[in-house]
């Protein structure tokens, strides 16, 4: 785990609400230096503890069906059935989990025939699937990547100076987020 100083958590917190920002935007809404915003982002980047990717609404790209899979996996096989499943061009995520399913899969298609094949056909090739679950997504009724930071950001401050980053942090994204 890397650690997180608050300047870390509030460029991230920020690139959360628009990724778009700049280093100097980001700098300026701070009152830090941008080339600690440029090395931060490069650290947290190499790191991997963040990426900054575009998001496409998967129904305005063509691909109206989203279903949710529940499967269950022979046991001691679940990494051959994640290895399966990872390269599928419709699987954008693969949880392995504990409960009535081994493996959860949200998955993402066209149409109804790029569905079928794949609950059908596809998933039936798989060497060690038991059976599966399958839920379809009929509305997203939410859909964010803020992901704890900008509500835990309080915790990480531990200076006077991280008082002031975090309020002027706040204020960056309340403005942000009209």
């Amino acid at each position: 785990m890397t650690d997180l100083d608050i300047v870390d958590r509030c460029v991230i917190a920020l690139l959360q609400v628009d990724g778009r920002l700049s280093h100097a935007e980001i700098a300026r809404r701070l009152g830090v230096p941008e080339p600690t915003v440029r090395r931060r982002m490069k650290r947290l980047l190499d790191d991997e503890v963040m990426q900054v990717v575009a998001v496409p609404n998967p129904r305005r790209i063509g691909y109206g069906i989203h279903a949710i899979v529940g499967a269950r996996v022979r046991p001691g096989k679940a990494g051959d059935v994640v290895s399966a499943l990872a390269p599928m061009r419709q699987v954008r995520y693969i949880g392995v989990t504990a409960g009535a399913n081994d493996i959860v899969i949200e998955a993402l298609f066209r149409d109804n025939d790029d569905f079928r094949i794949f609950l059908t056909e596809t998933l039936g090739r798989i060497e060690g699937l038991l059976g599966t679950e399958t839920s379809y997504v009929l509305d997203v009724a939410k859909r964010s990547y803020k992901i704890g930071l900008a509500a835990d950001i309080q915790h990480a401050c531990e200076t006077p100076a991280d008082e002031e980053v975090l309020a002027r942090c706040r204020t960056a994204l309340s403005e942000l987020e009209e």
